[in-house]
């Protein structure tokens, strides 16, 4: 705090006292919105004609506390301004506002805005106050916590965050899959926690002092990530995270890749032993279901059945995900103007009742038509984009694995729609940009 305070707050404010009193408030308040950000579950907060989440709450306050303060508020508008995405965010506002007229329906606009001015608020905290090591230090320690409560969920067979925070209407619901619990941590649904693991497992990855990206950084931490993955019994995420994981292996820096090897040949050895102790055990029958259950997805092998999948509800599951990007060429969706964000599902398509859009990109364009669908679409690429050539510019790690791991997480959202999601994200493309800001910003004006 009193680096952020000396490096920012001091400049920009001078040495006033109560100002800088008010930034220590300030300070509370981000670091308390951050780690709420990721905790929190959608289903817990207050219903007031809307659901304000404890995500929500802390929006409203951070708000007025910008109103209330205008050099604060003037200074939180400045930083919006500099980032690199934000031409692209605010083409996809437009979208958004003009839906939301036009369909009559708030919820179109409200619902996004509020996710956008929460990366907005993230970054600032993160730049200007608690600073982008903290933040990577407390996610580090969030992921290890989350970690150990997976475990502890998965031994109960229910989840404490759902039985004791539930206090918003929401679908949210226990589910098994061939007869075993599937994990969903602080998420509305076990695919939303394996997406969540996806990002936590990038960032645990990182280190801060070196620039650099490294797949055992935190080996202890991979492995429990990695179990709680298992534990969701969600094929997509677990097999995005060998992808995910073999990128940053191929993209780290030689010496890494040397060193990452053979920690990962030690690794695999330490698996399959544990694995064929385990094998006759409900635990380790169920592990086998979920690593053969990728490997049939993506060579249409059927190894699966011989741990006790559903096959005929793996493939119904596959079958039905494919024939979602049909409903681009309908005639009764305007392919310009969505229907808004409570489009009314389920519905009939071709014989074929869809009641859930397991596919966040046939869900925008249903919600937003081609416009929402592109706008959005321009902003992930360029959330690649941007930290890409960073890495590949400065020679960044974090720029690197963030990177990785935003193109992977857009990926699976082909397979799943967004499910609350879209925050975690946002985080960690907020840690880019406050790390951008803070070392290459300014490097990067100079040389232009």
């Amino acid at each position: 705090m009193d680096n952020a305070l000396s490096n920012v707050f001091a400049c920009e404010y001078g040495k006033d006292k109560a100002e800088l009193k008010n930034a220590k408030l300030l300070y509370i308040l981000m670091s308390v919105f951050l780690i709420v950000d990721w905790s929190l579950p959608s289903y817990f907060g207050i219903h007031i004609g809307f659901d304000f989440t404890g995500t929500r709450i802390l929006n409203m306050i951070i708000l007025l506390y910008f109103v209330l303060n205008r050099t604060a508020g003037n200074h939180f508008l400045r930083s919006m301004l500099e980032l690199q995405v934000t031409p692209y965010l605010a083409l996809y506002m437009f979208v958004m506002i003009y839906t939301t007229v036009l369909r009559v329906n708030v919820n179109t606009f409200f619902l996004n805005f509020l996710d956008i001015i929460t990366f907005y608020m993230v970054y600032y905290g993160i730049r200007y106050l608690i600073g982008v090591k903290k933040a990577i230090d407390w996610t580090v320690k969030f992921a290890w916590v989350i970690g150990i409560y997976g475990l502890i969920e998965y031994i109960l067979g229910f989840s404490p965050m759902l039985k004791f925070m539930m206090t918003l209407p929401s679908a949210v619901r226990v589910v098994f899959r061939s007869g075993q619990y599937r994990v969903f941590g602080p998420c509305a649904h076990s695919i939303a926690y394996g997406l969540l693991l996806l990002i936590l497992i990038a960032i645990a990855c990182m280190d801060y002092e070196k620039d650099e990206m490294y797949l055992f950084k935190r080996p202890a931490l991979l492995g429990l990530l990695l179990v709680n993955l298992f534990l969701t019994g969600s094929r997509g995420p677990l097999g995005f995270a060998f992808a995910e994981m073999f990128l940053i292996i191929l993209l780290s820096k030689s010496e890494r890749r040397k060193k990452t090897l053979f920690y990962l040949i030690v690794f695999v050895i330490v698996v399959v032993a544990c694995e064929l102790v385990l094998i006759k055990t409900s635990v380790g029958q169920y592990i086998m279901m979920q690593f053969t259950s990728v490997i049939d997805e993506v060579f249409g092998t059927s190894y699966a059945v011989n741990y006790g999948a559903d096959t005929t509800w793996l493939n119904q599951s596959s079958s039905y995900r494919e024939h979602l990007p049909r409903i681009f060429t309908v005639g009764w969706l305007n392919p310009m103007l969505g229907l808004g964000a409570n489009a009314s599902i389920p519905f009939q398509f071709e014989d074929v009742t869809i009641r859930s859009i397991d596919n966040f990109y046939v869900a925008s364009y249903v919600r937003y038509g081609y416009p929402g669908l592109i706008s959005f679409g321009l902003f992930q690429i360029m959330s690649i984009i941007y930290p890409l050539r960073t890495a590949i510019k400065h020679r960044s790690g974090i720029s690197m694995v963030v990177a990785i791991a935003i193109t992977i997480y857009s990926i699976s959202l082909y397979w799943v729609d967004y499910l609350h999601t879209t925050k975690y994200m946002y985080i960690l493309l907020a840690i880019y940009c406050a790390h951008y800001s803070d070392k290459f910003a300014d490097r990067d004006v100079k040389n232009n």
